[in-house]
């Protein structure tokens, strides 16, 4: 009988077995809980950042539109036929974050409001992750109606935690901005 508590009192650490001993020791669990939420929890930040840039370069791309539109309604625009003065002046505008080699100018006159088509054109990528599209440039005359689109491949991050923003082949997030306007008579 003496043989047996001392037995049991070897296994008594503070009143409590081993096993149960285990259970309520509650160090590194803080750690723990923090290993398990870190790696979603930096995903849904990354992707936060991310959208957050797709956003602010819409709405950049929408001021660009906004500016070169005022040329066409105001006549000021460089004619027919002067696509890659027009596509210089837009990238003049474009914020140091942004290539000119990523935007793609797209202008079109239609005789009347119900002729506008405001579809995107077909964008391709070729090989080394170069998109084009087929896009033309005609500012129209006085009182004709134009439909102006920009639209700019922004590179993004291909996926994280299962979360994607590209929209294209390459990698890339395609990002439209398009006006409709009427010109104005010319006095």
């Amino acid at each position: 009988m003496l043989n047996h508590l001392s037995l049991r009192k070897k296994n008594v650490v503070g009143g409590m077995t081993g096993g149960r001993r285990l259970m309520s020791d509650e160090q590194g669990v803080v750690a723990l809980e923090m290993s398990l939420i870190a790696l979603p929890l930096i995903a849904l930040l990354l992707a936060s950042v991310i959208m957050s840039i797709v956003y602010f370069t819409q709405n950049v791309l929408d001021a660009v539109s906004d500016s070169l539109s005022r040329q066409i309604l105001t006549g000021q625009a460089p004619p027919s036929g002067s696509a890659a003065q027009f596509k210089a002046t837009a990238c003049s505008l474009l914020p140091s974050y942004m290539s000119c080699s990523n935007l793609l100018v797209n202008v079109q006159s239609v005789s009347s409001y119900s002729d506008v088509s405001t579809a995107v054109p077909t964008v391709t990528t070729d090989a080394s992750g170069n998109v084009s599209a087929t896009t033309s440039y005609d500012p129209g005359t006085s009182g004709s109606v134009v439909v102006l689109q920009l639209l700019y491949s922004l590179p993004v991050p291909r996926s994280i935690g299962g979360f994607t923003a590209a929209s294209l082949e390459n990698g890339s997030r395609l990002i439209i901005s398009t006006s409709v306007i009427k010109v104005e008579p010319s006095s």
